[in-house]
């Protein structure tokens, strides 16, 4: 099972955290129910989701070394979220280059689906729908 995980960043200080909207944090504040959040400070902690849906989505280049903190301390199947989108290419197909479509296909693709387990960008993969190498 993955673990579904939103990276923001906080409304004041710019702080990148970590948001789970699945994993319930067991600790009520003020009878509302709250999610797991974790960041470099303070690590994992409480947070609501109406805080969290209020900060922005970090880029991949501000929570890349947050992504990999969290793998080394044992989450190895995230399921990031972020709507972050990458574009990758691929060469024309025969089929394509037969019918007058030679040019280079660009594509994008969520963030997710193009991360490894280690946490950086794959250089390529494989589409699902189409079943053809996308590169980086």
């Amino acid at each position: 099972m993955k673990t579904k995980v939103i990276f923001k960043i906080e409304k004041e200080g710019n702080t990148v955290f970590a948001f789970f909207p699945e994993m319930d944090y067991n600790v009520p504040l003020y009878g509302k129910e709250m999610k797991t959040c974790y960041a470099y400070l303070g690590q994992h902690s409480a947070c609501l989701q109406g805080y969290a849906d209020e900060c922005k989505e970090a880029k991949y280049n501000e929570y890349a070394g947050l992504l990999k903190e969290l793998i080394g301390q044992g989450y190895k199947n995230l399921e990031v979220l972020n709507s972050q989108q990458i574009e990758m290419h691929r060469k024309p197909t025969k089929g394509e280059i037969k019918f007058g479509e030679g040019a280079t296909h660009y594509r994008c693709f969520l963030i997710g689906d193009v991360l490894d387990k280690k946490g950086n960008i794959k250089q390529w993969i494989k589409a699902k729908d189409d079943s053809l190498r996308y590169y980086y």
